[in-house]
C-alpha cells in the first residue's frame, strides 16, 4: 500500500469518526434514530438522550452560545466606534446560528417522546428535516460575511491614522447594513443550487466561491498594506499632536492586524475548496489532491464550529475597545459605579468624524 493510501484511508476514518460525534453533527442522532421502540423517553431526564457524550456536547453547545451573545453585550457597554460596528455586524449572524442549535436540540429532544411512528414521521417533517439545510445556509452566511467585511475593518483602521482634517464622514453602521445583500444573495444562490442540479444554478452557486476568493485576496492586499502603514514613521505634525489621535489610531490598526491573522488563516481551506468548486477539480482516489480536498473538508467542519468561541476570544483580547469594555461586564447592574470606557484616547472636543458617525 502506497503512502498517499495509507493518508487516505487514515483521513476518511477521521471523516467516518467525526460523523458519530454530535458536537460536529447536531442532526447525526437523528439519522441514528430511524428504528426504535415509541417512544424512548417517558420523562425529562432520560438515560437514552443524556447520555455522558450527549451532556458534553449540550454544555459545548451552551458554552458557545454565551460566549456569541457576550461580543453583543460588550457592544452595548461601548461609545460609538467603527470597530464595534463591524463586529457586531459580525456576531449578529453567528448569535443567530448558535441560538438555532438549541432549537434543533429541543426539537430532538421532544422528537423521542413520540409515540407512535406517523407520529415521529410526521414531527420530524416539520420540526427537523429541514433544518440541516437551514443550518448550511446560516454557514454559508457566516462565513461570506466575515471574507466581506475584514477587509471594510482593515481600510477603516488605517484611514484612521490619517489627520482629523482628512478624514471624511463614514457612516460605518449604513455601510455594513448595505453590505449584508452580498451574503443574503450568495446564500440564496447556494440554496437553490443545492435543489436544482441545472448547470446554469451550478455556475450561479459559484458566486460565493468567487467572492470569498476575491474577499481573501483584498484581506492579503488589505494586511500588506496595513503592515506597511504601521512601520512607517509618523510625520513630525503627527509625532508631536497633542491629541494622541494618528499615534493611537495607528496601535489600533496593529491590533487590528493581529485581530484579523487568525481568521484570515482559517479561510485558506474554503479558499482551497472554492477553487476545486470553480475549476470543477475531481481528484482521483488515494491520490494527494484527494488528500488536500478532504483534510480542507474537515477543517471546514472544525472552522464552522469553533468560529464562535476563538472569534469572541480574540475580539476581547486583540481589539482595543472590548478589550477595555470587558470591566464594565462586571459593572452592569444599576448599584454599580459607572465607568465611562472611550474607544480611542482623545480631547473631549475634537474627535473626528471617523468616530463621531460610526453609529449612523
Amino acid at each position: 500500500m502506497t503512502m498517499s493510501s495509507v493518508l487516505t484511508s487514515t483521513v476518511f476514518s477521521i471523516l467516518e469518526d467525526n460523523s458519530d460525534m454530535d458536537f460536529f453533527d447536531p442532526e447525526a442522532t437523528t439519522r441514528r434514530s430511524t428504528s426504535r421502540t415509541y417512544p424512548l423517553c417517558t420523562e425529562f431526564f432520560c438515560d437514552v438522550y443524556f447520555t455522558p457524550k450527549k451532556i458534553i456536547s449540550l454544555a459545548m453547545m451552551l458554552g458557545r452560545v454565551a460566549i456569541a451573545l457576550l461580543i453583543m453585550l460588550l457592544g452595548l457597554k461601548m461609545e460609538k466606534d467603527y470597530m464595534r460596528s463591524i463586529t457586531n455586524t459580525i456576531f449578529i449572524p453567528i448569535a443567530v446560528s448558535e441560538l438555532f442549535t438549541i432549537y434543533i436540540e429541543i426539537a430532538f429532544f421532544q422528537y423521542m417522546f413520540s409515540q407512535s411512528p406517523s407520529q415521529s414521521e410526521d414531527f420530524a417533517a416539520a420540526y427537523i428535516d429541514w433544518t440541516p439545510e437551514f443550518v448550511k445556509i446560516i454557514n454559508d452566511y457566516v462565513s461570506i460575511n466575515m471574507v466581506v467585511l475584514f477587509p471594510l475593518l482593515l481600510y477603516c483602521g488605517r484611514i484612521a491614522t490619517l489627520p482629523s482634517d482628512r478624514i471624511n464622514a463614514f457612516p460605518t453602521n449604513m455601510i455594513c447594513l448595505i453590505m449584508q445583500v452580498v451574503p443574503f444573495f450568495v446564500c440564496i444562490l447556494n440554496y437553490v443550487a443545492r435543489l436544482n442540479g441545472a448547470v446554469v444554478l451550478k455556475i450561479l452557486a459559484a458566486t460565493s466561491r468567487i467572492v470569498t476568493i476575491i474577499c481573501f485576496l483584498a484581506i492579503f492586499i488589505q494586511i500588506f498594506v496595513s503592515v506597511i502603514t504601521v512601520m512607517r514613521e509618523l510625520p513630525d505634525e503627527a509625532a508631536t499632536s497633542v491629541d494622541m489621535q494618528i499615534r493611537d489610531a495607528r496601535s489600533r490598526l496593529a491590533w487590528t492586524l493581529a485581530y484579523i491573522l487568525i481568521p484570515f488563516i482559517s479561510l485558506i481551506p474554503f479558499v482551497i475548496e472554492a477553487i476545486y468548486y470553480i475549476f470543477q477539480i475531481v481528484p482521483e482516489p488515494n491520490s494527494a489532491g484527494k488528500i488536500i480536498q478532504v483534510i480542507c473538508d474537515i477543517l471546514v467542519i472544525m472552522v464552522e464550529f469553533y468560529r464562535p468561541t476563538w472569534m469572541v476570544l480574540i475580539t476581547m483580547i486583540f481589539l482595543p475597545p472590548y478589550r477595555r469594555a470587558v470591566p464594565l461586564l462586571f459593572c452592569c447592574c444599576s448599584c454599580c459605579p459607572k465607568v465611562n470606557v472611550e474607544p480611542l484616547p482623545r480631547k473631549e472636543n475634537e474627535s473626528s468624524l471617523m468616530y463621531r458617525y460610526a453609529d449612523l
